[in-house]
């Protein structure tokens, strides 16, 4: 077991440095007080655990000679915040000691959240805090020449913040089909560390896109999108469940069936795409049907309101997508296959309203909404800071 126990001096230092338990040289004219701080710093030391597979809780708590009894305690006392049987492989869990005796440990539960447990007296106490990240707000832009993914590298930009652009103007650009070279964005987002480390991006707080000479606006307010007019990003329905694929066929009154050869219509939209590549609902939605639909292959539909999304040839379902079950917008139901009547892996999307085909790509759908007028003062000042960082 690799296992590193670092010094912390003035409190709890999260980078890994070697335990330094010989002496220390200090100056004869240093004053006592400064004495005193470095003999209270050597109380207090980290341990750093990268979880391996196999691993438990209490059996990396008996490792560091944690007595069971109170990895137990721990278990039992943290329920409500986390169950310790349920740590996953390749995350850091820190054990914190003072004096030398245990004092508490910490888990990460996401990239925004630590579970803290403390020993107090004989017991223990766990809470659920916000990671203490230090954060800088960053602007990057770029111009397409290739693809999105291709300009956001280029421009230094993390994949997890490249996703998210995607995400945002879904509603409105299909990424697989939409984009054109010399399309342009810019984005501003959180940059982390974390005790002088990088800790990765963080939230995207504006966006910007020009698509096709059209531009599209996005900043965030409580955790939503909206334009400059304080209007909500988010339509009923995404563009495309696909974010990255390019269409083999479009919806048509008249196309010549690849494996009948006969002139029918085509009512649905077809996505080349590699199999096993995730399908996303368009929309919130109840699962209506799930399994195998005869030349459809294997099939999810969902019930939207007055509206039916269908999503066929799938290689496979996503778990716990059954029928009757909810899915909301942007859950993956399905992976790419090519099952039932089909010459290659592709998704086939088709939309219907009361039963009636449509073509989800030239329906205009409702948005989610606006700013309520109590807010739009505090939506201004927000949108305004950002735009300036925005260019």
């Amino acid at each position: 077991m690799n296992i590193i126990i670092p010094l912390v001096i003035g409190g709890i230092l999260m980078a890994t440095v070697p335990l330094v338990s010989s002496k220390i040289a200090i100056n004869e004219s240093t004053q006592e007080a400064s004495r005193q701080q470095i003999a209270n710093a050597e109380q207090k030391k980290v341990a750093e655990y990268k979880i391996q597979s196999g691993d438990t809780f209490t059996s990396i708590l008996g490792s560091f000679q944690i007595p069971y009894d109170q990895a137990l305690a721990i278990l039992n006392s943290s329920k409500e915040a986390f169950d310790f049987t349920k740590i996953q492989t390749g995350k850091v869990i820190k054990l914190i000691f003072i004096n030398e005796a245990f004092a508490s440990v910490e888990y990460p539960l996401t990239s925004e959240t630590v579970v803290i447990v403390v020993k107090e007296d004989d017991s223990f106490k766990a809470t659920t805090k916000p990671i203490p990240y230090q954060i800088q707000n960053v602007t990057a832009n770029g111009t397409i020449t290739d693809s999105l993914f291709v300009a956001a590298q280029n421009a230094g930009i993390e994949d997890k913040v490249t996703m998210e652009i995607a995400d945002i103007f879904s509603s409105d650009i299909d990424f697989a089909t939409d984009i054109r070279d010399g399309d342009s964005f810019s984005v501003v987002y959180e940059k982390r560390s974390l005790d002088g480390k990088d800790a990765g991006a963080g939230k995207v707080l504006a966006a910007k896109f020009i698509n096709n000479d059209e531009a599209y606006t996005a900043f965030r307010y409580n955790d939503k999108f909206y334009d400059a007019e304080g209007n909500s990003i988010a339509r009923q329905f995404l563009k495309s469940p696909l974010n990255y694929a390019r269409i083999s066929s479009g919806y048509s009154y008249k196309r010549e069936n690849p494996v009948t050869k006969k002139v029918t219509p085509h009512r649905a939209i077809d996505y080349a795409a590699d199999t096993g590549t995730p399908v996303i609902a368009t929309a919130d939605g109840k699962v209506t049907t799930a399994g195998s639909k005869g030349g459809l292959g294997i099939i999810v539909e969902l019930k939207h309101g007055g509206y039916l999304t269908q999503y066929a040839h799938l290689s496979s379902i996503a778990k716990g997508v059954k029928k009757g079950e909810d899915v909301v917008q942007g859950d993956v139901i399905g992976y790419v296959g090519s099952t039932g009547i089909s010459t290659g892996p592709h998704l086939q999307y088709a939309m219907f309203e009361d039963g009636n085909p449509i073509n989800p790509q030239t329906t205009n759908f409702p948005r989610g909404g606006s700013i309520p007028d109590s807010e739009k003062d505090s939506f201004a000042g927000v949108k305004n800071k950002l735009g300036d960082l925005l260019r």
